[in-house]
C-alpha cells in the first residue's frame, strides 16, 4: 500500500505529464483536445488537495509550485489567443457589415449577382 506521499507524488507526476501535454495541444491551437484535458486533472487536483492534511506531502510543495506555474503559463497562452481570435472576429463581422451595405448597389436590377453576397454561406 502507497503512503500518502507516495500518492501525492505519483499524482503530481501525472498532472505534470497532462500540463506538458495541455500546453502542447494549445501551440497546436488544439484548444477543444486542451479543455478536456483540463477536465481530466480536476479529480486528480482534488484528491492531491486532500492528502496535502499530511505533513510529509508538504515536500512535494516546491513540484506543486512549478507545476502551478506552468499551468499559469498555458492559462496566459489560451487568454492570449482568445483575444487574438476576438479581434479577427471582430473583423470578419465589419467586413460582413460592410458587404450588406454594398450588396444592394450591385444587385439592383440584376438579381443573378445576389448570390455570391450571400454571408450565411
Amino acid at each position: 500500500m502507497e503512503t500518502p506521499v507516495q500518492t501525492a507524488a505519483r499524482l503530481l507526476t501525472a498532472l505534470e505529464d497532462l500540463a506538458a501535454q495541455e500546453a502542447t495541444m494549445l501551440r497546436t491551437l488544439e484548444f477543444v483536445d486542451a479543455v478536456a484535458i483540463q477536465e481530466r486533472t480536476a479529480p486528480l487536483v482534488q484528491k492531491l488537495a486532500e492528502l496535502a492534511a499530511h505533513p510529509e506531502v508538504a515536500a512535494l510543495r516546491e513540484r506543486v509550485g512549478e507545476l502551478l506555474a506552468r499551468r499559469n503559463q498555458n492559462r496566459h497562452y489560451l487568454d492570449t489567443e482568445l483575444a487574438r481570435l476576438q479581434v479577427e472576429l471582430r473583423r470578419v463581422d465589419e467586413a460582413r457589415l460592410r458587404l450588406a451595405g454594398l450588396a444592394p448597389a450591385y444587385t439592383t436590377g440584376n438579381a443573378s449577382v445576389r448570390p455570391r453576397f450571400n454571408t450565411a454561406a
